[in-house]
């Protein structure tokens, strides 16, 4: 589905609807350019996420997938192992303080560092929203404000989230509206192309655009898969960067309430950090209090106690302003200068509040209150969802075991619940492969596109490399099993299971 102005604001409208009809990164598309602050909850049972949009952006994800909550996601990344990560869950109990900043405190990770494993564990749970076929969505007018500040781009999130995991239905859908049309680049698009990270081969196909073609030019041209190339264009024509001809001098789907920058630009020269540890202690310090200010009250955010006076009040407010003026950041520190505008807004409104009498001593009541325990739950805990975690490490773990004894039916039945939890879990999808080979011999083919497709997205992963050696060995394709075995070996080392199946290949060669 490629939809149009009408359509977008259309479904940005609605209060429900089917996933199946209106895909994920269209509905994504529509809260963007609608500028929606929202909850939209995606339902695929057993499976409940619940997403948070902020004038349209996505700032927070929760859902009842073990592997999705932030200890978990460290696990799977290599920075905790499974005793930290329990450990991080108990003193966060115990502690109240969000993980992130429990890490910190110990001094696991750098506060950047945390900035960062967010981020990437929020734009994770994202993804798992372009892997649903089917499903249901409910959009919801959210009073829950999110207490944290990640954002995730919504241009990026849709390019990445289509060229690497959307299913393949629904891009010949989307690009079967487009073929035999002349596409451009539309000449005001909602989004820049400059702010997506593509391949170089990516942009070669954007380049062609900007001269017209069509869809068959651009693979003879720029000699990418045409499947390749069909995902580029349909994920940029969801975006509304790319139109057909006929199209280029509609109006742009532009997103509603765009951000514009409120803090002028002022040249000003400042001290600059010099050294690598300078520059990482800066780094730390804007990233500490970027992880904390939504969370913080007036008195708080700017470091003052309750029964601060006036001069104390300005004096405050000056040193926040001058911590985290946009101006200082620029150069090798450039990449914060959105946070730091952030901070030095945050500043500003919370000195606007402390300034004003009335709005001061109802802050004071509202302090007095929750420390008697009056107060209302954080809005975190209204978000959260309460159900039982679903943990697909233990239902994968069984199917595995299943498999090694053959027992092939039921091993499936756990795989295929595994691989739908986790969807992006490479290793998931290959055992689920190689186990429906086993159990139905005769659906190699469709196995193999499987395999193909775990490659298409994760070249480098070893294990669907060698399930696909196996499986074409099998098939009497020898010299591409060859192939596949002995590319498997490099990367699956220490593991010898490629080795033996290469020496059977090559025996049976022989």
């Amino acid at each position: 589905m490629i939809p149009t102005a009408d359509q977008l604001a259309a479904i940005a409208g609605q209060e429900r609807g089917d996933l199946a009809r209106i895909p994920f990164a269209v509905l994504v598309r529509a809260l963007a350019a609608a500028g929606r602050t929202a909850r939209v909850d995606i339902v695929r049972k057993p499976l409940i996420k619940s997403i948070l949009f902020e004038g349209g952006v996505p700032v927070d994800c929760r859902s009842n997938l073990l592997h999705e909550t932030f200890g978990r996601f460290l696990v799977e990344r290599g920075d905790l192992s499974d005793q930290e990560a329990s450990a991080l869950a108990a003193e966060t109990t115990r502690s109240g303080l969000p993980p992130g900043e429990v890490l910190i405190r110990d001094r696991r990770m750098r506060p950047s560092e945390v900035f960062r494993a967010l981020q990437a564990n929020l734009a994770k749970k994202l993804l798992d929203g372009f892997t649903w076929r089917q499903g249901s969505f409910r959009i919801q007018r959210s009073t829950t404000r999110a207490e944290s500040p990640l954002k995730v781009k919504v241009a990026q999130l849709v390019v990445t989230g289509i060229v690497k995991l959307a299913r393949q239905e629904e891009i010949d859908q989307g690009v079967a509206a487009l073929v035999g049309k002349r596409l451009v680049l539309h000449p005001d698009p909602p989004y820049s192309l400059a702010d997506i990270r593509l391949s170089e081969a990516q942009r070669t196909v954007a380049r062609s655009l900007l001269r017209g073609k069509g869809l068959a030019e651009l693979a003879a041209e720029s000699q990418l898969p045409f499947a390749e190339i069909g995902r580029l264009i349909y994920a940029l024509a969801v975006l509304g960067i790319v139109v057909p001809e006929d199209r280029r001098d509609e109006p742009s789907m532009r997103i509603s309430g765009t951000d514009t920058k409120a803090v002028a630009r002022v040249s000003r020269v400042l001290p600059r950090p010099s050294s690598g540890d300078e520059l990482q202690a800066v780094r730390d310090e804007v990233h500490m209090a970027y992880l904390r200010y939504r969370t913080q009250d007036a008195f708080a955010l700017l470091g003052l106690e309750e029964t601060a006076s006036a001069v104390e009040m300005e004096d405050a407010y000056l040193a926040f302003s001058q911590r985290f003026a946009p101006w200082r950041f620029s150069g090798e520190l450039a990449v914060l200068g959105e946070k730091a505008e952030a901070l030095f807004l945050a500043g500003g409104r919370a000195f606007g509040e402390l300034s004003d009498p009335d709005q001061r001593n109802a802050l004071r009541a509202r302090l007095k209150q929750r420390r008697q325990g009056g107060g209302k739950k954080p809005a975190a805990d209204r978000f959260a969802i309460r159900s039982e975690l679903l943990d697909p490490a233990v239902q994968f773990a069984k199917g595995c075991s299943l498999l090694a004894a053959e027992r092939f039916a039921e091993a499936l039945e756990l795989l295929a619940f595994a691989y739908d939890l986790d969807p992006q879990n490479s290793r998931y999808r290959s055992e689920l492969a190689y186990c429906r080979f086993r159990h139905h011999p005769h659906e190699a083919r469709t196995v193999l596109e499987e395999l193909d497709d775990t490659l298409r997205i994760n070249p480098n992963f070893g294990l669907a490399r060698y399930y696909r050696g196996v499986i074409l060995g099998e098939q009497g394709e020898l010299a591409r099993a060859e192939e596949d075995l002995r590319r498997a070996i490099k990367l699956m080392r220490p593991d010898r299971r490629p080795i033996e199946a290469l020496k059977e290949l090559v025996a049976r060669k022989a």
